[in-house]
């Protein structure tokens, strides 16, 4: 448990599987109480059996946010700390096959739900002068990988709207920050990718460290961020893939 953790209220948006539950599987660990928004109706069940909340929402959808932190507020009267998880995956394809109705879908779930959850908790959040606030992005932003343009665009997004609102609420005493992740290996990655050992090996060549990431691995750079350690470290982008990127 966390020193300063405990009693305080941490909102994980995507948190019914892979990274974000890992995420609030930490942050319950420190000591927060944990509560988990998913547009999959599991996260009742998933959320009810570890002893934290589930709201079902899609945070995407303006109204569906704004009841969702208006019931965590009634509720659990505050949101201390908030982690903008929830995202779609990009699917492999050329820019020419990108549809405006799949850019508009895959922008909404991965850029715009973190403006609309960040508002929101930042309105709780500046009555107190005190709140976290952690982003995940990828490490796809920096690399510029092909045949992703709407992913990376996304997650170059998340990592612009950090330093931005970062900006607008320091003087509240509310940190922004991102975390970018490598090559994870969760649940859904070894069902997309069934030969990781391959995955494994490439990710050895370009990567400091020669092994898979974890989600646990992006948890424990979510609790630091979370936590009054980095009470001085707001607008920043914390690379968690294992020296891929250095900058």
């Amino acid at each position: 448990m966390t020193e300063g953790a405990t009693g305080r209220v941490a909102v994980v948006t995507g948190g019914s599987r892979g990274i974000g539950r890992a995420i609030a599987e930490r942050l319950a660990a420190d000591g927060h109480r944990v509560v988990v928004i998913d547009v999959d109706a599991a996260v009742e069940e998933v959320a009810r059996a570890a002893g934290w909340r589930g709201i079902v929402a899609d945070v995407s959808d303006e109204a569906a946010v704004e009841r969702a932190f208006a019931s965590i507020l009634e509720r659990e009267g505050r949101v201390d700390v908030l982690v903008n998880n929830a995202a779609l995956t990009g699917v492999h394809r050329a820019w020419e096959s990108v549809s405006v109705a799949d850019w508009d879908e895959l922008m909404a779930v991965n850029l715009r739900s973190v403006f609309l959850c960040s508002r929101a908790a930042a309105r709780d959040m500046r009555e107190r002068r005190w709140g976290r606030i952690v982003n995940i992005s990828s490490v796809t932003f920096a690399l510029g990988m092909r045949n992703l343009v709407d992913y990376v665009a996304s997650k170059g997004g998340v990592v612009g709207f950090t330093r931005a609102f970062a900006r607008e609420v320091g003087q509240d005493f509310i940190t922004v920050n991102a975390v970018s992740p490598g090559s994870i290996q969760t649940e859904a990655d070894i069902a997309n990718f069934p030969d990781q050992d391959a995955i494994a090996a490439a990710q050895a060549e370009v990567q400091a460290i020669p092994r898979r990431g974890m989600p646990a691995d992006i948890a424990a750079a979510v609790s630091f961020l979370a936590g009054d350690d980095a009470s001085f470290v707001t607008g920043q982008t914390l690379g968690v893939d294992g020296g891929w990127i250095m900058a």
